[in-house]
C-alpha cells in the first residue's frame, strides 16, 4: 500500500512511497515551495476534491461569453449582445437565428432592442408575392401542395396560405388506395373486388378500418384480406 505526498495549493501529488518515512525523507531533501501533506494513495482522489465553490469555479468554470459574466452589470452585458446582434443582423442573420447562436431567449432580445434601437431586415414584399404566385402556378400544373412546398422550400400551410390569398382551390387528392384491388378468403373460398371501395362496401366497412385491419394483419369478417397488385388493361 503506497502513500503520496501532495502539495496543499497545487493539489498535486509530488512523490509516492510505500511508506510515510520514505516521504518524510524525500521532503527534507527536497526543496518544496509550499505545505505537504501526506495521504494514503487510495484516498487520494477524496483527498483532493475541492472544497469550496470558488475551486470548483477554477477548475471546471467554462465560460460562456455570450452569458452574463460573473460581476458583470445588466448594462454591460446588454450593451455587448446589442454590439454582437449588429454584426449578425449584417451577416443576414435573422431573428431566431440570433438568439439560437447566442443562446438567448426572446425576452432578452427584445430588451436589447428596445435599449438600442435594433431592427430586424424585413423581407421584401414582392419576394412574398413572387414566392406566391410560383405557388400557385406549380399547383396550377397539377403538383400536390406537398411537393409544392418541397419545391418552393415552405411549409403546406404556406402553400395553402398563397391559394387563399389569390383564390385558388386546391384540387383535393384522391388516393390510389381506393383503386387497389383486394381478395377476400374464407372457407377455402375466394371473391375479388376491383377497389378497396367496393371491398369495404362488401364488408360493410369504411376504407379507412379496412387498411387498418389489413396493415395489421387482422381478419374481417371472419374473412382473410389480400391487397392485389392492380394490373393494367391489356390493348386490343
Amino acid at each position: 500500500m503506497n502513500y503520496v505526498i501532495v502539495g496543499v495549493k497545487s493539489k498535486e501529488v509530488l512523490h509516492e512511497a510505500p511508506h510515510k518515512s520514505e516521504l518524510n525523507n524525500w521532503r527534507l531533501q527536497n526543496d518544496v515551495n509550499e505545505p505537504t501533506t501526506i495521504i494514503l494513495k487510495g484516498k487520494l482522489e477524496q483527498a483532493l476534491k475541492p472544497e469550496s465553490v470558488e475551486e470548483l469555479r477554477n477548475k471546471y468554470y467554462a465560460v460562456d461569453y455570450w452569458q452574463r459574466q460573473l460581476d458583470e452589470t445588466t448594462k454591460a452585458y446588454h450593451a455587448r449582445i446589442a454590439v454582437k446582434t449588429r454584426q449578425l443582423i449584417e451577416q443576414g442573420y435573422k431573428r431566431n437565428d440570433v438568439m439560437a447562436e447566442l443562446g438567448i431567449n426572446t425576452g432578452l432580445l427584445s430588451n436589447v432592442q428596445t435599449e438600442y434601437g435594433i431592427l430586424f431586415k424585413k423581407r421584401s414584399t414582392s419576394t412574398v408575392v413572387e414566392r406566391r404566385k410560383k405557388m400557385i402556378e406549380l399547383l396550377k400544373s397539377g403538383m400536390s401542395k406537398q411537393d409544392v412546398a418541397k419545391a418552393v422550400g415552405r411549409s403546406v400551410d404556406a402553400v395553402q396560405e398563397a391559394a387563399k390569398v389569390y383564390g385558388f382551390k386546391i384540387p383535393r387528392q384522391r388516393s390510389h388506395y381506393y383503386d387497389i384491388p383486394h381478395r377476400l378468403i374464407k372457407n377455402g373460398e375466394s371473391i375479388e373486388f376491383e377497389s378497396a371501395k367496393k371491398t369495404a362496401e362488401f364488408l360493410n366497412i369504411s376504407t379507412y378500418k379496412l387498411k387498418y385491419d389489413i396493415d395489421n394483419g387482422r381478419e374481417i369478417k371472419g374473412y382473410k384480406v389480400i391487397r392485389l397488385e392492380k394490373v393494367g388493361k391489356a390493348d386490343d
